[in-house]
């Protein structure tokens, strides 16, 4: 149970995060972009939010994989 909780924490934390960051990138759009890495990822570099998108990321993740270890646990 002490897992899952944790797990939730996580995913809810990196969920969160990562909404707030994709919105911000959307509210300021880049001035200008090139086409391979596209208008979004010119945003949060030019913002400098990639390295907390990233973290966002890594605890949206890790909660996952943490629930989903639970989940699928065997139990005795």
């Amino acid at each position: 149970m002490r897992k899952v909780f944790i797990g939730g924490i996580l995913f809810i934390g990196g969920m969160i995060g990562t909404a707030i960051l994709v919105a911000v990138a959307g509210i300021v759009p880049a001035d200008g972009w090139v086409t391979p890495p596209g208008r979004f990822v010119c945003t949060v570099l030019q913002n400098g939010t990639a390295f907390p998108l990233l973290i966002s990321l890594l605890l949206l993740v890790g909660g996952f994989i943490i629930l989903a270890k639970e989940y699928f646990k065997k139990e005795n």
